[in-house]
C-alpha cells in the first residue's frame, strides 16, 4: 500500500508540474481575409462600458457595450454587445485572458457569431481586436506589431493609397495604417465574397 501513495504522489507532482504548459494555447496568426471570413460583425466602435454579471455555466460573464461609429458587416443598430466569459463578480474571478475593452476607447471588431451560450469573443482573440488612435491628427488603427503579415496575399495593387504607401520596401514596419483606409479595404474584401 505505501508502493501505491508514492506513485500516486509522484503522478500528483508530475501533473502540478505539468499544469502551468497544459493550459496554454497558441493561436495561429491570421490573415486580414481569415478575420473577414470568421466575423458576422465587423464594426468601428467607441467603448460606452463594462458591466460584469454571474453566469451559471461559464461563472462570470462580462458584457460590453459599444457605440457603433462605422459598420462593415452586421446589423445596423447604434449600439453593440459583447458579452464574454469571464471577469470578476462578487468575488469570484474568472480569467480566460480575453479581450479586455476601455471606456472612451475606439476599436475595429471582428466578432462571429453569438454561440449557443450567447458568448461570443473576437475572431482570433486579440487578433480581432484593432485599436483606434489618432496621430498627425489623422486616426489610425493597429496592433501594435507589424501589420505585413495581416495583408499577405492581397495584390499590393488592390490596397488603398494611404496603406499601400506604408507598406512599401524600405519603409520602417507599419504597425498602424489609416483608419479610413482599413475600413474601406475590408469592405472592399467583404463585397468580393
Amino acid at each position: 500500500m505505501k508502493t501505491a501513495g508514492r506513485w500516486a504522489t509522484i503522478l500528483g507532482c508530475v501533473l502540478l508540474l505539468a499544469a502551468p504548459t497544459a493550459g496554454a494555447m497558441s493561436v495561429l496568426p491570421l490573415e486580414l481575409d481569415r478575420l473577414i471570413a470568421g466575423a458576422s460583425t465587423i464594426v468601428h466602435v467607441r467603448c460606452a462600458g463594462n458591466a460584469v454579471q454571474a453566469d451559471p455555466v461559464v461563472g462570470v460573464a462580462t458584457v460590453t457595450t459599444f457605440v457603433v461609429l462605422d459598420r462593415a458587416r452586421g446589423g445596423g443598430d447604434n449600439t453593440f454587445q459583447l458579452r464574454q466569459a469571464g471577469g470578476e463578480h462578487h468575488g469570484v474571478a474568472v480569467d480566460f485572458h480575453l479581450p479586455n475593452f476601455r471606456p472612451g476607447d475606439e476599436y475595429v471588431l471582428f466578432v462571429p457569431a453569438v454561440s449557443r451560450l450567447g458568448l461570443a469573443s473576437p475572431v482570433g482573440l486579440t487578433q480581432g481586436v484593432f485599436g483606434v488612435t489618432l496621430r498627425d491628427g489623422v486616426r489610425e488603427v493597429g496592433r501594435g506589431r507589424d501589420l505585413a503579415r495581416l495583408l499577405a496575399g492581397i495584390k499590393a495593387r488592390t490596397l488603398p493609397s494611404g496603406i499601400a504607401a506604408r507598406m512599401q520596401a524600405g519603409q520602417p514596419a507599419a504597425t498602424a495604417i489609416p483608419l479610413a483606409d482599413f475600413m474601406a479595404l475590408v469592405r472592399a474584401r467583404v463585397e468580393s465574397r
